[in-house]
């Protein structure tokens, strides 16, 4: 492999997930669900033809519980459950990528976005002057964000999108990427149950990163024992600040992404020139793509043409 490799890395939970919600039910010539699996395809084939990509390879999440739910047992606790329909379609967009000769990654105890980090941290090692780009719809992935890594982030459905880099997050946050872990830990995330210091909104939590850089800076000026007014804090903001610290901690390592996962097994990674565009046409036909088939189709099932 080239030592100026592009490539795309696709939380593939999260896309599933984003195409489910935006699609209509759709079944194929078997008579399964696959609306979910349509808009991964069309997105897969979509970010190949635009970004060109020397490599793709998918992150998915497993049922087994991660090592967050060891450390906290309400970890995404209270989350919407999808009907198994669903849950169906993870191994038939499998099917699909196998077909297509592109590899996916998976590892008990860790979520995609773990397996993104380690990933893209193994890549960086062995080929350091690749670009990455990360794609999903969940901006917590934008902590990996670096002069190298872009977060290619759906916006709504599969169709609006925003690149992230780190102008982008600045811009946004007025945060340097990795920043936003410390943000996070602060503020809370609903919507994976990591509660935050309770009474601190966005706005003071960005206020106390912004003037601090970090947690840890911020709690070892809070240890000096300073007065509220060197510190330029409020006593009841430092009161719940000092009361919530272990929780904070918690917080950050609950909402920072893993870059070592013992175990992970990372073999070659093909390069797209190896996609079979016969193999391809062949399973989109079996799915009932027709659509998808008709694009290919249009630039030629050749390599040259299609890539």
């Amino acid at each position: 492999m080239s030592q100026n490799k592009k490539i795309v890395l696709i939380d593939g939970q999260a896309v599933l997930h984003r195409a489910w919600h935006a699609l209509p039910e759709l079944t194929d010539p078997q008579g399964r669900v696959v609306n979910a699996v349509y808009g991964f395809t069309a997105l897969l084939l979509k970010l190949i033809r635009e970004q060109s990509p020397s490599h793709l390879i998918v992150a998915f999440d497993t049922k087994a519980p991660t090592f967050r739910h060891q450390e906290y047992k309400e970890y995404k606790a209270g989350r919407e459950k999808q009907p198994q329909k669903f849950y169906d379609q993870i191994d038939l967009t499998k099917e699909i990528l196998e077909s297509f000769n592109l590899p996916y990654f998976y590892q008990d105890g860790f979520e995609a976005d773990d397996i993104i980090g380690a990933l893209i941290k193994q890549q960086k090692k062995k080929f350091p002057l690749s670009k990455f780009l990360i794609v999903t719809g969940d901006l917590d992935l934008c902590q990996l964000i670096d002069s190298q890594t872009s977060v290619y982030f759906l916006r709504q459905g599969i169709s609006q999108i925003k690149i992230y880099q780190e102008k982008e997050v600045q811009e946004k946050f007025g945060l340097k990427p990795q920043q936003l872990i410390d943000l996070k830990a602060l503020w809370g995330d609903p919507s994976d149950n990591i509660k935050g210091v309770e009474g601190v909104g966005p706005k003071t939590a960005l206020n106390l990163i912004k003037k601090f850089k970090n947690i840890e800076n911020l709690y070892q000026s809070l240890e000096k024992k300073d007065s509220p007014e060197k510190l330029g804090l409020k006593k009841p903001l430092i009161e719940k600040l000092k009361k919530n610290k272990k929780q904070v901690f918690q917080d950050k390592r609950l909402v920072t992404i893993q870059q070592k996962i013992p175990g992970l097994k990372i073999n070659k990674i093909p390069s797209l020139k190896e996609i079979d565009p016969e193999e391809m046409i062949a399973v989109l036909k079996k799915f009932g793509f027709q659509s998808l088939i008709k694009r290919i189709e249009k630039n030629g099932i050749n390599q040259a043409k299609l890539f």
